[in-house]
């Protein structure tokens, strides 16, 4: 079985020798060796090959009696044994035809929660292509039907075909944002309880017949008879152009007319497209963590966020994808959520558009919709 080891070696000559010497006594084959430096010291990153029998725990363990500290251990597959420099080129070719997956790139290729020095560096090259790369497809790519200007309305049961002909438009990417689950396909009593939800209120931008937006608010009654749910999704061909908002603007009123004082809107961490939509109403928000997600919460009264239903604000740890300025020493900081308009979400989104291509008008789930 094939291990990858990230420890940090004793500071003195032989350290290394050492733990060859400690690994081969128990038939252990070093396979790669990768040594980093670190503010520490030396971080040394080894994939071994073992017999039957070792688990992390022991190997762990042996790495210990070696003298080395700070260990990791975890299997591997035998990809890692390739060329590194060859793996990261491997991973910009497969960033040229998908440049919003270099968070995952970067994941499969360093594999550890911590990163050193020279792997942040990497990252941020990484990230740079991505944006870059970005930048050229900044006309989305899919169908777009119709070619004027997208008209606002109230949704009824009779848009639900219409609706399932916009999901199947949608990519993937932006489909999962909404649902925050893979939705391969809209069944059509799905989109029409999407269309005329109870108790609330759907909004589609029409565009010469066709559905090309969608936002539906509908009651949350766990959180009280008068908070409501939001979902926005808006085709990727739409995306960019502020309909998001326009849509989002309209469901808030049509919200008020039901009786509604606040909504909730569940996010995730990474979209930052729909964050920033939220800021852009220029209402009365907070933040707080729910499981892997954020629950934006927006007040339509002055009372609407009570502290009886609210939960602790979050503390946003930056995303691999979008490291902090480089002349900052760390890139853990982060603050609390705040009321007024999302303050927090300055640490959540990239400092530049280089990673444009998650900065579209994505969309938000509708678990309940």
């Amino acid at each position: 079985m094939l291990w990858k080891i990230r420890t940090e070696l004793a500071d003195r000559p032989g350290a290394l020798a050492e733990l060859a010497a400690r690994c081969g006594a128990d038939d252990i084959n070093i396979l790669s060796l990768e040594v980093f430096t670190a503010e520490t010291g030396a971080v040394d990153e080894l994939v071994v090959s073992t017999g039957v029998g070792w688990n992390a725990d022991d190997l762990a363990a042996l790495v210990a009696e070696a003298g080395c500290v700070g260990t990791t251990v975890r299997p591997c597959q035998a990809d890692v044994l390739s060329d590194a420099p060859t793996r990261y080129l491997r991973a910009v070719l497969r960033l040229l035809d998908d440049p919003v997956s270099v968070d995952e790139e970067l994941g499969n290729l360093q594999g550890f929660d911590e990163y050193t020095p020279a792997e942040w560096a990497r990252a941020d090259v990484l990230v740079e292509i991505a944006g870059r790369l970005a930048e050229r497809y900044d006309v989305a790519e899919g169908p777009r039907p119709g070619s004027g200007v997208p008209v606002l309305r109230t949704a009824t049961v009779e848009d639900a075909d219409s609706v399932v002909a916009m999901h199947d438009r949608c990519s993937y990417e932006s489909r999962t944002r909404r649902y925050h689950v893979p939705m391969p396909k809209l069944t059509a009593r799905t989109a029409r309880h999407l269309s005329a939800p109870a108790g609330g209120v759907s909004v589609v931008a029409d565009v010469d017949g066709a559905v090309v937006g969608m936002a539906t608010a509908a009651p949350w009654e766990e959180l009280g008879t008068t908070t409501m749910e939001v979902a926005v999704l808006v085709e990727d061909g739409w995306q960019g152009q502020g309909l998001g908002l326009r849509l989002l603007r309209q469901l808030v009123e049509e919200a008020r007319a039901l009786g509604a004082d606040r909504l909730v809107c569940m996010v995730q961490p990474e979209n930052y497209a729909m964050l920033r939509t939220l800021e852009r109403l220029r209402m009365r928000s907070r933040v707080v963590r729910d499981g892997d997600s954020l629950m934006v919460s927006v007040a339509l009264s002055d009372r609407s966020l009570s502290h009886a239903v609210d939960r602790p604000a979050v503390q946003y740890r930056l995303n691999r994808a979008t490291p902090s300025h480089r002349s900052e020493p760390t890139r853990s900081a982060g603050q609390p959520a705040r009321e007024h308009a999302l303050a927090a979400l300055s640490a959540l989104q990239p400092h530049s558009d280089r990673a444009g291509a998650v900065d579209r008008d994505g969309a938000d789930r509708g678990g309940r919709p």
